[in-house]
């Protein structure tokens, strides 16, 4: 089990590393080579929404054939499309980059919680009724390593770039997505489907599985002014570039510590309490960061990542795994996948990407603290009508 353990954290750490490139820096580099505030805000969220289409699409082919190969595929894929990114003027180009390579490389995640949760559950399942009695695993320090290589990048491509220019953007996107594709060459096949399995489960049958996605896709959109342009808001604050990718780093330094603790803080609290309790401390950071950005506040935030991000996508990642057949634990992922990050967090960036030049960053966190609010409430009428079906 050693082996299919390293090859998964050693995928997260360099697909995760990927975006402690692209959130912190992608904006900036854009900006750099001309592109306005709707430009940089269309491509965001561009790859954002592409996530609608490459997450449930890649999801049903895995489940009807081989989710390994599908990830390797779109992992070599992804990398060849990001050469694009070299253009960094050529706005053609560059869209079309972006959309190939957020089709592919946006659906191999969902995919890989499958797989990683199917290993936890081979390898917790031996641990109990073997001989040899293993240690146990967990979700959240697997997924640790992604954290760990987003805060490689966000923290150490900073000072390089004020050193050299952001002309190291696009190729430390394409490294990092060759990295990726060469790991996920060792990831641990699927499990066998078992023939009595049930293969068009319906997950949107029941009203809490509804309301579920629809806290997700509320909880992301309220991430679009942060993921979008905080890096933007905080530089015409007069932060240099270095600190921007401090800040980012202990936002993702609080997610760490959260993952290596989040299996006590399930089974303490329970999937449900960990996912309403998330997004009520979104509200919270959001409404912080609508107030005049200065290093105390932004420090209290950041470490409200550890609940706002961490927490709520650990929880939130078992809730959909419990709800979904065998046969359609790919499609299921691919769906939250789809639906938060996608439909909700495009939408996020798109309107935030429209605003921020006519209000501003404080104004647009505001808004962002309102869908917060928004998300806490579906969640809560989620959390009902589960209790109520059992």
């Amino acid at each position: 089990m050693a082996i299919p353990v390293a090859a998964l954290s050693l995928f997260y750490a360099c697909n995760f590393a990927v975006l402690g490139v692209w959130i912190p820096y992608w904006p900036l580099y854009l900006s750099v080579h001309g592109h306005g505030a709707s430009d940089i805000g269309l491509l965001l969220s561009l790859s954002l929404v592409v996530k609608l289409l490459g997450p449930p699409l890649w999801g049903g082919l895995a489940d009807q054939g081989s989710r390994h190969w599908v990830i390797v595929g779109s992992s070599f894929a992804a990398a060849l499309f990001s050469l694009l990114f070299f253009y960094g003027e050529n706005f053609p180009l560059l869209l079309t980059g972006v959309l190939a390579f957020s089709l592919l490389q946006n659906a191999q995640i969902s995919l890989v919680e499958a797989t990683t949760l199917e290993t936890i559950q081979r390898h917790n399942a031996v641990r109990r009724f073997g001989p040899v009695k293993p240690v146990p695993l967990e979700y959240g320090r697997i997924r640790v390593w992604g954290s760990w290589g987003f805060i490689l990048f966000a923290l150490g491509l900073g000072p390089i770039i004020d050193r050299w220019g952001l002309a190291l953007v696009p190729w430390a996107l394409f490294g990092l997505l060759l990295a990726s594709a060469l790991s996920a060459l060792f990831l641990p096949r699927e499990e066998p489907r078992p023939l009595t399995d049930e293969v068009a489960p319906a997950l949107f049958s029941r009203p809490s599985v509804r309301w579920f996605y629809l806290a997700a896709i509320l909880m992301q959109f309220s991430h679009g002014a942060y993921y979008g342009f905080l890096s933007l808001h905080l530089a015409d604050h007069g932060f240099s570039r270095g600190a921007i990718g401090l800040i980012w780093t202990v936002g993702v330094g609080a997610e760490v510590l959260l993952l290596r603790h989040s299996g006590a803080l399930l089974a303490r609290l329970g999937v449900s309490r960990v996912l309403s309790l998330s997004i009520l401390l979104a509200v919270v950071r959001w409404s912080l960061y609508s107030m005049p950005p200065v290093w105390p506040i932004l420090l209290f935030g950041q470490l409200l990542h550890a609940f706002t991000f961490g927490a709520f996508h650990v929880a939130a990642v078992h809730q959909t795994f419990a709800m979904a057949p065998h046969a359609s634990r790919a499609t299921a992922q691919a769906w939250y996948t789809a639906l938060s990050f996608g439909l909700g967090g495009g939408l996020g960036v798109l309107i935030c990407g429209h605003l921020y030049d006519r209000v501003g960053g404080e104004a647009l966190f505001a808004l962002m603290a309102a869908g917060a609010a928004l998300a806490w409430l579906a969640m809560q009428r989620a959390s009902r009508l589960n209790c109520a079906c059992h």
